[in-house]
């Protein structure tokens, strides 16, 4: 089975530069794990910003298997991507996780052996406000007991809040927001390589 990271996950989010790249690898070098979520530039572009980000860390694309082939540890399946059972066919070789929200979803990413589930929102985030409310560590915790590696997400801005989630037994914490406050994230990092 493909390495899964553990620790803080950094999400780079709708990038639209190299420059926009090159910020994000200093400002989440904390991190122990980095995503590249809706790239906003050229397919040129898109390729070279993975194979930069690759070389520094353990890099995972959204959706995008055929890019995560390019030189990512693996792919994140949504709702809107190729299902994760045929990415694990194809790309046999990559990490895949699935990114979900309901059991329904976990069910279906469990049936499909995905390697990893993204879980969230835990707590409120603006991102998710309109359409999906928090799920609550109660309900991380029953995820977290059907043996898979759970990496959560949503709402994440305090070292306080990755120590609960730490112990609700997750194997990493991916941030959106804190991944542009280089201070926030390295505390965040302590708070999860020390509890």
């Amino acid at each position: 089975m493909p390495k899964i990271p553990t620790g803080i996950w950094a999400i780079a989010s709708h990038l639209k530069t190299l420059a926009e790249v090159d910020q994000f690898v200093t400002s989440a070098s904390a991190a122990d794990c980095w995503s590249l979520r809706r790239p906003r530039f050229s397919t040129q572009d898109t390729l070279t910003a993975i194979q930069k980000m690759s070389q520094h860390k353990p890099l995972f694309t959204h959706a995008m298997a055929d890019w995560a082939e390019l030189g990512a540890s693996g792919v994140i399946c949504g709702a809107h991507s190729l299902p994760p059972a045929t990415v694990k066919k194809i790309y046999p070789q990559l990490a895949v996780g699935a990114s979900v929200h309901n059991d329904h979803e976990i069910d279906a990413a469990l049936d499909a052996d995905v390697d990893f589930l993204v879980y969230g929102p835990i707590w409120d985030t603006p991102s998710k406000q309109d359409f999906l409310s928090a799920r609550g560590l109660e309900q991380l915790e029953a995820v977290v007991k059907r043996s898979v590696k759970v990496i959560a997400i949503g709402g994440v801005q305090t070292a306080d809040q990755v120590k609960q989630l730490k112990q609700c037994g997750v194997h990493g914490v991916a941030v959106l927001r804190a991944a542009q406050d280089a201070q926030l994230l390295r505390e965040l990092s302590q708070a999860f390589n020390c509890s």
